[in-house]
């Protein structure tokens, strides 16, 4: 019979650039799903603009919101 040697399992690693985009992607997730005006209202002239672009990304993808 052929015997199975048992290898210690390999570690997984994530390169820097793959921890930015995971959190950058959560960030935007966040922003389009629960951001509901303390972020845009803090960027001023544009916030109103970011509003409701993502109030109307909610609606695109299907997350009731009102």
């Amino acid at each position: 019979m052929h015997e199975i040697e048992a290898s210690a399992p390999q570690a997984i690693t994530l390169p820097a650039w793959g921890w930015l985009a995971a959190t950058l992607a959560l960030a935007l997730f966040w922003a389009v799903m629960m951001e509901a005006g303390a972020v845009s209202a803090a960027l001023g002239q544009t916030g109103p603009f970011l509003h409701e672009l993502f109030h109307d990304a909610r609606h695109l993808v299907g997350v009731p919101c009102h």
